[in-house]
């Protein structure tokens, strides 16, 4: 699989903000979303502890280290500051959680 993040903005999701929503897509299946569509990266990284979503239940023990290495490379990619900000903002949650895990020594 050549998995890729691709990003959408959701206008008029809310009357003051868009909704940013990441998915993950499979380059090796088609070019264009929606026929190289995986599943939807969770907002909130919580959800891939309980497997409860398809990402996680996809990735499995790897679900967190997936998501970092999708969100490290979309945010070389990316050029629209808001959805920059969505990633960093996901790589700092994902950092912050990751840094609770870690035993202490």
């Amino acid at each position: 699989m050549n998995l890729k993040l691709y990003a959408l903005k959701n206008a008029g999701y809310s009357q003051t903000q868009e909704r940013i929503q990441l998915v993950v897509v499979d380059l090796d299946r088609g070019k264009r979303y929606p026929l190289n569509f995986v599943c939807i990266l969770p907002r909130y990284f919580r959800i891939l502890e309980k497997r409860s979503s398809k990402f996680a239940k996809l990735f499995g023990t790897k679900s967190l280290t997936m998501a970092k290495e999708l969100l490290v490379d979309a945010q070389h990619q990316e050029e629209d500051p808001e959805i920059i900000t969505a990633i960093k903002r996901r790589i700092k949650d994902i950092d912050a959680k990751q840094d609770c895990t870690l035993p202490q020594q």
